[in-house]
């Protein structure tokens, strides 16, 4: 369940208002009345932030007071430095006055995805008989941790047990089922997911109707089961949505990373412009929240610098600024930028709009980026992103490994079974190993039944391990057919920088050792530096 935005006191959001309004005068032409009115705010403010013990929002109100009380007495400073510092002093003050500050802290790195130690709890409640019919040790495999419940009145005792990612629970959607209602009570606190032999316009209503998070058939498919937790409002809980703050005021730039955090997305902050490409490098934003306006490089430059780069042009780039010319703010857009906050935002204005655009661009993203079979990095993008991982590890001077797949017999699978089958076979392992990835991990479709790792911060050595540890655990994973079930086996070879220092070596290394695995039995892992070379 989502926190509610918390309110500030109506006094604060009126003197905000207020100060705003008369203070972008200010900014535009010095008049000594109107800077009278602003300071006399200014005051107010303060006094109302000492009552509510907002330290913060009174010392903002505090200096700029001060400021306007110095120049008032002593007089302005030239034109542009007047400008820039009363826009600091009048941005923090309001800004501070309109969004409460939530106590969370900014991120400091990217947020875990899926452990590869930790199973992920899911709840399944339905009648004795249907528990058994349940694919439990598929989705074992796939790293999920599946309690059954065979009664409504055992399902609070089960949810509170540990952390749960999901509820399912079988419905008819009769008029009399216990177990739809008792559903209705936790689809406010964990996502719900109802399976039901019925598709109908009916069920469907009755599942939005009673808070489900969607509507699964009956009997149930791991992989339709792990498909549905890889989307939505469950999907941004185990692999939240990134939002790259840059701001020069670390006070703001906190604040707003405050609000987001509350709501479950990660951010990273950076205050100096020349750090943003290498912290992209690193955090992969979904968003970027940029102030337009920043001592040394401003945020339109910054923002035309970022889409120089081809993997990085999608980026939305959201402005926030005090900038309220609509000709400017229409300027930006023909840069490449996706939308236009003015300071002060508001709390719900802020995360209503991060959350829409950044899980757009996540959803778009995985269209062009992906494969449209596995829906994982398709050929071109994993490559790409192996030359960034390559040039951040040899910089960094850190491990990084490349691990290549390849589906043992796959063309038995096919003649046997059907491309149908083969196809599903291709799907089942694309979703294992989404499952089974740490944070970092990259993998793609690299052609036809053959996958590609990029593991950073792995060796050789823990790589195989990591590899054999998928391949004994896929093995075990029942592959369904009308001609009869079957296990899958596949075959991996590793490379690392230990033997290699570019993409096109590593990827040469991996591939050659993939073969060998094969012609020396299948079913195996071979690393460059732990076998004999060819």
């Amino acid at each position: 369940m989502r926190p509610t935005l918390a309110a500030t006191p109506a006094a604060f959001q009126r003197l905000a208002r207020e100060l705003d309004r008369q203070g972008a005068e200010l900014v535009t032409a010095w008049d000594a009345l109107i800077a009278a009115r602003v300071l006399s705010l200014a005051d107010d403010l303060r006094e109302r932030a000492e009552q509510e013990r907002a330290t913060e929002l009174e010392q903002a109100a505090l200096a700029l007071a001060r400021l306007l009380r110095c120049w008032v007495e002593r007089g302005t400073p030239a034109e542009a430095d007047r400008r820039r510092l009363l826009l600091r002093e009048l941005t923090l003050a309001t800004q501070l006055a309109v969004m409460p500050h939530l106590g969370r802290e900014a991120a400091t790195g990217p947020v875990l995805t899926i452990p590869f130690e930790a199973p992920h709890r899911v709840v399944f409640g339905m009648p004795a008989l249907l528990l058994n019919a349940l694919p439990l040790a598929q989705l074992a495999c796939y790293g999920f941790e599946p309690v059954t419940v065979n009664r409504p009145a055992e399902l609070e005792a089960a949810l509170a047990e540990g952390e749960t990612q999901a509820l399912v629970v079988y419905s008819e959607f009769s008029e009399h089922d216990s177990w739809r209602r008792a559903a209705e009570t936790w689809s406010r606190r964990v996502p719900v997911y109802f399976v039901s032999a019925r598709r109908d316009f009916d069920a469907r209503l009755a599942t939005v109707r009673a808070g489900g998070a969607g509507l699964l058939s009956w009997p149930l498919a791991a992989h339709e089961l792990v498909d549905a937790l890889n989307h939505g409002d469950n999907a941004t809980q185990r692999d939240p949505l990134r939002v790259l703050i840059v701001e020069d005021m670390g006070s703001l730039a906190h604040l707003y990373a405050g609000v987001l955090a509350d709501f479950g997305l990660a951010t990273r902050i950076v205050t100096q412009p020349h750090e943003v490409p290498d912290a992209i490098d690193a955090f992969r934003p979904d968003l970027i929240l940029m102030d337009m306006y920043m001592p040394g490089c401003d945020g339109l430059e910054l923002a035309r610098v970022i889409r120089q780069q081809r993997l990085l042009d999608g980026i939305p780039i959201l402005f926030l600024s005090v900038e309220k010319q609509r000709d400017i703010q229409l300027d930006t857009l023909a840069w490449g930028v996706e939308g236009f906050l003015t300071k002060p935002v508001q709390s719900d204005e802020l995360v209503m709009n991060v959350i829409t655009r950044a899980r757009r661009y996540r959803k778009l993203r995985s269209y062009i980026a992906t494969d449209s079979l596995t829906g994982l990095l398709n050929h071109s993008h994993l490559y790409g992103q192996l030359e960034v991982e390559l040039q951040r590890a040899l910089r960094e001077q850190r491990p990084l490994a490349v691990a290549m797949i390849d589906l043992d017999g796959f063309k038995a699978v096919n003649d046997t079974h059907g491309h149908q089958v083969g196809d599903t076979v291709l799907v089942t392992l694309a979703r294992f190993l989404k499952e089974r990835r740490r944070s970092g991990d990259l993998i793609g479709r690299y052609g036809g039944e053959e996958f590609a790792l990029v593991l950073p911060d792995t060796d050789e050595h823990d790589a195989c391990e990591r590899l054999d540890a998928l391949r004994d655990a896929f093995s075990s994973l029942e592959q369904t057919s009308g001609h009869g079930n079957f296990c899958q086996t596949f075959s991996a070879g590793v490379s690392s920088l230990a033997s290699a220092k570019t993409a096109t070596e590593l990827v040469r290394q991996a591939d050659t050792m993939l073969y060998r695995a094969k012609r020396d039995g299948r079913n195996r892992v071979l690393g460059w530096q732990g076998s004999a070379k060819l």
